[in-house]
C-alpha cells in the first residue's frame, strides 16, 4: 500500500505543472471556424477561458494554414463587454532619466546612468541584424538602426525603466530595460514602424500587452519587416535569416498567440498518457498481487 501512494502522489506532482501549463491556451471554441464560441463586436473576433474561476475574453483570428483561432494579443484581456481589463502586471517602477551615448543597432544603445556608460539591450523586441557576426546585413536593418539613432539623438530626455518580472541582465552582461524618449515608450515607435518584432516578450511584462497589438497591427499593415518586398528579398542568404527571424518569433515567445493552442493540445495529451500509464501500471500490480 506504500508502494501505491507514493507513486500516485509522484505522478500527481508530475502532472500539476503539465496542466498549469495547458491552462489558459485553449479558446473554446479554437478549432471550429463557425463555432457559436466565437464572438464578433465592432468587427473583431474574440474568444473566452476561464482562468482561476473567471472568465475573460481575448482577440483572436482565424489562421486557415493551422485551421484554428489564434489570439491576437495573448497579454490583453477583455471583459463580457470587451472592455480591456486593466493589466495587473503594470507596476509602479521609477524611470531613470540618462543621458544618450551611442547605439550599437536597432535594439541595442549605449547609455550614461549614474555617470557610468552602460549598454542597455531593449527589453522585448527584436531588430533586424546589422552588426552581428557572420550575420549578414538583414533588410530593414539599417533602417531600424537609423530609426533609433534619430529618436534618441534627438529627444530631450530619455529614461530607463526596469521591469520587475525580467532579469536585469541578458548574458552578455547588458542591461533589459523599457527605453523612453520625450514620454513615448521607443520599442513600441519601433515596432509601429515595422522595424522589430516581439522578442522573448513574456506576458507578465508591464508594456506586453501593448507591444503584441502594435506587432499586430504592423503585420496586418504590411509594413517593414512585414512587407511583401521584405520576405521577397532577392538575396536568398538574407531572405533566409530574416524569414526564420519573422518566423521563429513565435518559437522564441513561450506564450505567443499562434503557438498556444498547439502547447496546450500536446501538453494535454501527454497529460492523458500519463494517466494512462498510471491506470495501466496500478491495474497491472493488483493482477500481480491478486496472483501472489
Amino acid at each position: 500500500m506504500k508502494f501505491y501512494k507514493i507513486l500516485i502522489t509522484f505522478f500527481c506532482v508530475l502532472l500539476i505543472p503539465i496542466f498549469s501549463f495547458a491552462h489558459g491556451g485553449n479558446i473554446t471554441g479554437w478549432k471550429d471556424k463557425d463555432s457559436d464560441k466565437i464572438v464578433l463586436h465592432d468587427g473583431k473576433y474574440y474568444g473566452y477561458h476561464n482562468e482561476d474561476g473567471q472568465r475573460h475574453y481575448h482577440q483572436v483570428e482565424w489562421d486557415e494554414e493551422k485551421q484554428r483561432w489564434v489570439i491576437v494579443a495573448p497579454a490583453v484581456y477583455y471583459d463580457e463587454n470587451f472592455n480591456v481589463l486593466s493589466n495587473n502586471n503594470d507596476n509602479n517602477s521609477e524611470k531613470i532619466e540618462v543621458k544618450f551615448a551611442d547605439t550599437v543597432d536597432g535594439d541595442t544603445a549605449k547609455f550614461i546612468m549614474n555617470g557610468e556608460e552602460i549598454t542597455v539591450r531593449f527589453l522585448g523586441i527584436d531588430t533586424p541584424e546589422t552588426v552581428k557576426p557572420n550575420t549578414p546585413v538583414q533588410p530593414y536593418g539599417p533602417e531600424a538602426s537609423d530609426f533609433t539613432k534619430t529618436k534618441l539623438t534627438n529627444a530631450s530626455k530619455i529614461e530607463l525603466e526596469f521591469d520587475e518580472n525580467s532579469d536585469p541582465k541578458d548574458k552578455y552582461d547588458r542591461y533589459l530595460a523599457w527605453v523612453w524618449v520625450d514620454g513615448e515608450l521607443l520599442q513600441n515607435l519601433i515596432i509601429k514602424e515595422g522595424l522589430a518584432q516581439t522578442y522573448m516578450l513574456q506576458n507578465n511584462y508591464m508594456y506586453a500587452g501593448l507591444l503584441q497589438t502594435s506587432e499586430y497591427e504592423a503585420k496586418n499593415s504590411k509594413i517593414g519587416i512585414w512587407s511583401d518586398d521584405a520576405n521577397s528579398n532577392t538575396d536568398s542568404n538574407t531572405t533566409s535569416d530574416t524569414s526564420s527571424n519573422v518566423t521563429n518569433t513565435t518559437d522564441t515567445n513561450a506564450v505567443n498567440s499562434n503557438n498556444i493552442s498547439t502547447a496546450t493540445s500536446d501538453t494535454t495529451t501527454l497529460g492523458a498518457i500519463i494517466i494512462a500509464i498510471v491506470v495501466f501500471i496500478l491495474t497491472s500490480l493488483k493482477i500481480i498481487k491478486r496472483k501472489k
